[in-house]
């Protein structure tokens, strides 16, 4: 290990996935005991060699030597996607040189080895004997848990670790790691576990296309019809070559075995030529066992394919050493003759396959290839009448090039074949609609990422990484990390400089971010660009060539440096035209939570200007959890100062509620900002209290509030406690009360203050006032007053452009109408409304919004579409939330629905629900509506009313016009 010290610098204190190894000797103290201290310590030192020998044979780091047992960590340095195979390999050689006593002593020692693979951190750690280089993480427990559960003699594997491995292995299950209750999440939670008898590398008679064949291939029409057409002309002896490349994970090995099953259609043999990083370097290592497998299909038409293919003596003895497995033959040629040979030898054991059988040669990650293999393969194109269809990724292009033609690029999938895809994974187990988009949008079009996340999905299990965020799934980390870890020091860090950035970028913040990180940043933008980690998407813009690139380098960062690239990125944007929220978010990650807040408190601030009440909901929510970082009294002044700004924004969402505990701390004095803030967090108590159902008790938060601007006059709180003081006065049945504070906050704002926004700060106040001060005013018959209130505010939010305002004012104008009578108008008005209220997501008016809606449509006769109104709403559920007068409307709206449709039992409920949500929300002047409402109901379906006398009086004292004259009417008059 310390000899690699060097070369690791560029990995060190960065996440890596990467393939722990734990061996461990067994037996060995029950050995000892029988032993001299040095026949002992020879035991061990042997038993020892031999493992650390098998494990650097793979590639594999030994990471620590301790006592009996050894750990060590695959895929690291080299970087290499198949470090789970070698590992297993390595795993394989320890057990069985052991098992046979290679070590050299007796009675020998038998070994455990336990291998998982994960995310793991390199770091460098320094103690009383020097610097080592060590490996933690997750995995490492994992693996550790896995040997002590293998049996003695074998090698225990997880079955993440198997998903790994391309190759054929034999498994035999052996359990699964016990669920971690501490950690639900954990890579480990039940974990099944295999004992790994063997591994058929490069040792078969027939190589397997590797792939998925669980679901149909989606997407790939047009390149599976040229494939098709390529291989039903086979028969023939019309010979092609066809080549695909793409990069990891876009489908290359499902679409060459669909190319086996459609062959296999065609009655047309195929076999399999299969690129491995491990035998890139070994000549012919690829071919041999597609060669084995060929003499084996030419066996029912010849016995001595050597003899019947005309082989000389030379290419006798290669073709023996091909059937044996031994690459020695002819050792006194030289390299390029013996390539010549070997070509020779194959060219003509195809052609003459050829005679007997249609042949299709699928070639499968062509990158790894080794040159002896591809040349054979060029002279079989020229020399047999055979299909070949190759596949690798974009490093291979060249290649496929010189043997196939130009390739066809596999691109992404379009969203349309990527939701069919995840559709038919989970049709077992549907996904709801919306875990589908995300999945759809996070995999961009990538199929194994569609494959995978649906999966995931499926288990119900969430893997977090270090940094909280969700981990990708282990195919998918797998095939991400190789692409990352083949960078050097200077390019993962641009690369990881680039992440910290996001998925795409300004072009200058490259230039000025490589300046930063990089000793020679030229070089380092090159590297990016090269290994496809980045690329030019348009003019001065860069991005990641996948946003899942994006994700895998931001999580090679170990804490310490993420934190440090999230500085420097804010450094960075505070010299650029940045959003507020961006600049919020990376000083959130960079741990300076002050500066964090007060980004998030300006981006507030401009979403409030703009009125984007979903935009502020967010940035509330977020600045909620940052504040959590910070000791509780600063947490929960951060907190109230956030919920004051945006309590305005929750009411219009029915959210409001969310906020009442920091701003219940301000109105009591618990948190101090001012007397001012205080008077202003009493009066939206009040507003709370109110649209709670709780209007004695927000009247006495109001009264608080008064005695306070009775000391300190202000006009915007004021008016904001006149406006709230007229909501609960006219639910408490003072309707007097009501119209007289909306006149006097109408003669405080002059012409000049009509359009203020203060108080309520998206909304404007007055329109506020005149458009509830209408409402009242049409229930009390006072119209000539209710129709110039409405005109007023209609004519302000049109001046002023305010959407939340425009609604209340559209709201007051159709009430004026359907009171009235005017249904054709009101109803235009009123859908209008509708329509505003659910686009804009004013959700704090919706119940009012459908409820006068939905009495409109029911007066008109249109029942169906008064029915579909209340069913949306109801699925919005928002009317559960919002305890007030307007909601009354909505359950009166469907009580009425239900009888006109002739449902006495439901018309019956509906009702009786509508007079306990006005009681329980002492709703009084709306309580007499239910009752009247009640009677109506029992009326119509001929049940008994009993005395409205009390009733009567009640109307007629409050003078509201609408109830007045419905008990004047048939059938309630008489009664």
């Amino acid at each position: 290990m310390a000899d690699s010290l060097h070369g690791l610098a560029s990995e060190l204190d960065s996440i890596r996935f990467a393939t722990i190894l734990f061996a461990d000797i067994v037996g060995s103290t029950r050995l000892i005991r029988a032993l001299d201290p040095e026949d002992a310590r020879d035991l061990i030192d042997s038993s020892i060699t031999l493992i650390k020998r098998a494990i650097h044979e793979f590639d594999g780091l030994v990471v620590r030597v301790q006592g009996d047992g050894v750990m060590a960590v695959f895929g690291v340095h080299p970087a290499a996607q198949d470090h789970a195979l070698r590992a297993a390999l390595a795993a394989r050689r320890i057990v069985d040189q052991m098992n046979r006593g290679t070590a050299g002593n007796l009675p020998s020692p038998q070994a455990r080895v336990g291998i998982h693979a994960g995310p793991v951190l390199l770091r460098r750690q320094n103690h009383d004997f020097g610097s080592i280089v060590d490996v933690v993480g997750h995995a490492a427990h994992v693996a550790g848990q896995i040997e002590r559960r293998a049996p003695t003699g074998s090698v225990g594997i997880s079955a993440s670790t198997v998903s790994l491995i391309a190759e054929n292995c034999d498994l035999r299950a052996i359990g699964r790691l016990p669920a971690d209750d501490d950690n639900p999440g954990s890579d480990d939670s039940g974990e099944v576990l295999f004992e790994l008898a063997a591994i058929n590398f490069a040792g078969s008679d027939c190589v397997p296309v590797k792939g998925n064949t669980t679901l149909p291939i989606i997407g790939r029409d047009d390149d599976l019809e040229r494939v098709r057409a390529m291989i039903a002309a086979l028969p023939a002896g019309q010979g092609a070559a066809m080549g695909f490349i793409g990069d990891a994970g876009m489908g290359k090995s499902r679409l060459l075995l669909e190319a086996s099953r459609i062959a296999a259609g065609y009655g047309v043999t195929f076999m399999v030529i299969r690129g491995n990083a491990l035998m890139a370097s070994a000549p012919f290592g690829c071919l041999v066992p597609a060669v084995r497998h060929m003499i084996e299909l030419l066996g029912p038409f010849c016995a001595d394919p050597a003899r019947a293919a005309m082989l000389s003596a030379e290419q006798t003895q290669c073709f023996n050493g091909f059937m044996q497995g031994n690459g020695t033959w002819l050792p006194g040629l030289t390299p390029g003759d013996r390539s010549h040979i070997a070509t020779q030898t194959i060219v003509q054991l195809v052609q003459l396959a050829v005679k007997h059988l249609p042949l299709l040669i699928l070639v499968d990650d062509m990158q790894y290839i080794d040159r002896e293999t591809r040349t054979v393969l060029e002279g079989i194109r020229r020399g047999a009448p055979v299909g070949i269809i190759a596949a690798g990724r974009p490093e291979a292009t060249l290649r496929i090039n010189r043997l196939c033609g130009k390739p066809l690029q596999l691109k992404a999938l379009s969203s349309d074949a990527a939701l069919r895809l995840v559709s038919l994974i989970s049709r077992s187990a549907p996904l709801g609609d919306a875990t589908v988009t995300k999945i759809i949008d996070r995999a961009d079009g990538l199929p194994l990422a569609l494959q995978e996340f649906a999966l995931t999905a499926q288990s119900a299990i969430t893997v977090t990484s270090n940094n909280g965020a969700t981990r990708l799934p282990a195919r998918l980390e797998n095939l991400l990390a190789e692409r990352l870890a083949t960078l050097d020091e200077d390019a993962t860090r641009l690369c990881q400089f680039c992440a910290t950035l996001g998925p795409s970028f300004p072009a200058s913040q490259l230039a000025k971010g490589a300046a930063l990180v990089c000793r020679n940043p030229a070089t380092a933008t090159a590297r990016l660009v090269e290994s496809r980690v980045i690329e030019t998407a348009q003019a001065e813009v860069v991005r990641f060539t996948h946003q899942l690139v994006q994700e895998a380098a931001y999580a090679t960062m170990a804490r310490q440096r993420r934190t440090a690239m999230h500085k420097q990125v804010l450094e960075l944007l505070e010299t650029e035209a940045a959003t507020q929220t961006e600049l919020a978010t990376h000083a959130e990650k960079a741990g300076l939570t002050q500066r964090a807040l007060d980004h998030l408190w300006n981006a507030c601030e401009e979403a409030l200007r703009f009125g984007a009440i979903g935009s502020i909901l967010t940035l509330y929510r977020r600045a909620r959890d940052v504040a959590a970082k910070l000791d509780p009294a600063a947490a929960q002044m951060h907190r109230a100062r956030f919920a004051l700004l945006a309590v305005d924004t929750l009411q219009q969402l029915s959210l409001e509620q969310e906020a009442r505990e920091d701003i219940q701390a301000v109105a009591s004095g618990q948190i101090d900002m001012g007397p001012n803030i205080r008077t202003v967090a009493q009066i939206n108590m009040a507003l709370l209290d109110w649209i709670n159902g709780a209007p004695v008790r927000g009247q006495d938060w109001l009264a608080q509030a008064e005695a306070s601007l009775d000391i300190r006059e202000s006009l915007p709180r004021r008016t904001f406690a006149d406006v709230v003081g007229a909501y609960l006065a006219y639910s408490r049945g003072n309707p007097a009360e009501a119209i007289a504070r909306i006149e006097r906050l109408g003669a405080r704002l002059d012409d000049g203050l009509h359009g203020a926004t203060f108080g309520a700060v998206v909304v404007i106040p007055h329109i506020l006032a005149r458009a509830f001060g209408s409402w009242y005013l049409v229930d009390l018959d006072d119209i000539p007053r209710a129709r110039s209130w409405v005109a007023e505010a209609v004519r302000l939010s049109r001046r002023y452009h305010h959407d939340y305002s425009r609604l209340l004012a559209d709201l007051a104008h159709g009430y004026l109408h359907f009171r009235g009578g005017r249904t054709e108008k009101a109803l235009t008005i009123l859908r209008r409304a509708h329509a505003d209220c659910v686009r804009h997501r004013f959700f704090g008016f919706d119940p009012v919004s459908v409820g006068w809606l939905g009495l409109c449509l029911i007066e008109h006769g249109l029942l169906d579409e008064a029915g579909a109104v209340l069913d949306a709403a109801i699925q919005r559920g928002h009317y559960r939330h919002v305890r007030t007068a307007g909601t009354y409307y909505m359950h009166e709206a469907r009580a009425r629905l239900a009888m006109a449709r002739g449902n006495a039992g439901l018309a019956t409920t509906l009702a009786s629900k509508a007079l306990a949500h006005c009681r329980d929300c002492g709703e009084v002047m709306h309580e007499l509506h239910a009752l009247v409402l009640c009677a109506e109901v029992r009326a119509a379906f001929g049940q008994p009313i009993g005395r409205l006398d009390q009733l009567r009086a009640k109307v007629t004292a409050l003078g509201i016009a609408p109830l007045r004259k419905r008990l004047e009417s048939a059938p309630l008059a008489d009664h």
